[in-house]
């Protein structure tokens, strides 16, 4: 004979736990000090290296209204692209530090001249 009662197991109702959730974290905001943070004065070791040189930048235009397209603007003149590579080369050693080249072309060029 089988005597022994079967026991149901325990269930933890879950419904409440998101309001439950949500009135914790209203009370912590609510109690909570909101304090600013004062600036203080912090003693910042002094620098031990050189500061590095901003890139020198060198400009090239190449715009649509230029008639030929095997032309660009380069310090304010018109030049010929296959001379850009070396125009560079020549500003770069000129350059007292590392150099960067901006390209500005025109939207309205042919992809190859690009």
């Amino acid at each position: 004979m089988n005597l022994r009662k079967r026991r149901k197991g325990d269930t933890i109702p879950l419904a409440a736990m998101g309001d439950i959730a949500f009135l914790l974290l209203v009370f912590y905001m609510a109690t909570t000090m909101v304090t600013d943070q004062k600036p203080r004065d912090v003693d910042v070791p002094d620098a031990t290296s050189e500061a590095q040189a901003s890139p020198f930048p060198l400009i090239i235009y190449i715009d649509k209204n230029l008639g030929n397209q095997e032309q660009a603007y380069f310090y304010n003149r018109t030049v010929s692209i296959r001379s850009l590579p070396s125009l560079i080369q020549q500003k770069a050693t000129e350059a007292p530090g590392p150099v960067r080249v901006y390209l500005s072309i025109s939207k309205d060029l042919p992809y190859r001249t690009m």
